[in-house]
């Protein structure tokens, strides 16, 4: 048996999770994830690929969740707090990483916590969030401000709770941000620091797990990043925008968003726009552009006029 800690939660699990932080055996159990059978229900296609395979979901008996990847494992979230597994691949790596991405985000959306295929690093004390379509630079613009000294708080999946008041926080994820070949080269970052991942060619990983802390950071500001030119640098987003936005980022089947799901999304979606600075941001032609934008931010956010 394994013990980690990732999401706030405190994880058991029968297989190795080598992404997560390590936990201890004497933490009470959030999240207990199992090798078993999963009886496959109905399944619909999705619009998630990992590796190239696509994603296929359902609902099984009761209220639980499944993912289907050919190949790789069938995936079933009970209640928030058991994770089942059966596997179709020996590969303990292609394993891990599909259970850390979309299949953990089954049992953090069963929890309550709202979603986001994004980005996230810590400024000053408060948390930034990055994301954007498919190459849009979300993974990239966190390296920069990583290199730059903001500690990391998540890569694609990201967790956001809500205290009394409707404040929302970021809830760490697990030290690792997956960045291309030519983000490391361009950021300079040294390839003796970084591992590479099975998830593609080209493609490393940033694992600052000494300095990785778990404690929940107030979100201060979205960026939804872009490359279009003929869109402005930089824009507010109006407050019927932001549900909208905070939609097309939502990391798993949209089929889990009806009826009352629906609702407490675009809920969850004002409080942030309520609570935090909502943008849309054009990517800095060229990494020095970048970093450019990031040392002033930074300078901005920590020394506010």
């Amino acid at each position: 048996m394994y013990f980690y800690k990732a999401f706030g939660l405190n994880i058991s699990s029968e297989i190795s999770l080598p992404e997560l932080s390590i936990g201890t055996e004497s933490s009470p159990v959030d999240l207990a994830i199992k090798i078993g059978n999963v009886k496959l229900p109905k399944l619909i296609q999705t619009p998630i690929y990992r590796r190239g395979i696509r994603a296929k979901f359902g609902k099984g008996e009761g209220d639980s969740l499944v993912l289907h990847w050919k190949d790789v494992a069938d995936f079933e979230s009970v209640g928030g707090d058991t994770l089942i597994i059966a596997p179709h691949t020996e590969d303990p790596n292609l394993l891990s990483l599909f259970t850390v991405s979309e299949a953990l985000g089954l049992a953090l959306f069963q929890r309550g916590y709202f979603l986001l295929h994004a980005s996230a690093v810590k400024v000053g004390d408060e948390a930034w969030c990055f994301m954007g379509n498919p190459g849009a630079g979300k993974s990239t613009t966190a390296a920069a401000f990583i290199k730059a000294g903001c500690p990391l708080l998540s890569d694609d999946l990201t967790a956001i709770t809500f205290d009394k008041e409707g404040i929302p926080y970021i809830i760490p994820a697990y030290p690792q941000l997956k960045i291309w070949d030519n983000t490391v080269n361009g950021l300079q970052y040294d390839k003796k620091d970084l591992q590479p991942v099975s998830e593609g060619v080209n493609k490393f990983s940033y694992q600052p797990s000494k300095d990785f802390d778990h404690q929940p950071v107030r979100l201060n500001s979205v960026y939804f990043i872009h490359k279009a030119k003929n869109k402005a640098v930089i824009k507010s987003l109006a407050p019927g925008e932001i549900p909208i936005e905070m939609l097309r980022n939502f990391p798993l089947p949209v089929e889990l968003l009806k009826d009352e799901a629906i609702k407490e999304h675009f809920t969850q979606s004002f409080r942030c726009a309520v609570h935090s600075q909502i943008w849309k941001k054009r990517r800095p032609d060229g990494f020095a552009n970048l970093e450019n934008w990031v040392e002033e931010s930074i300078l901005s956010a920590v020394n506010p006029a």
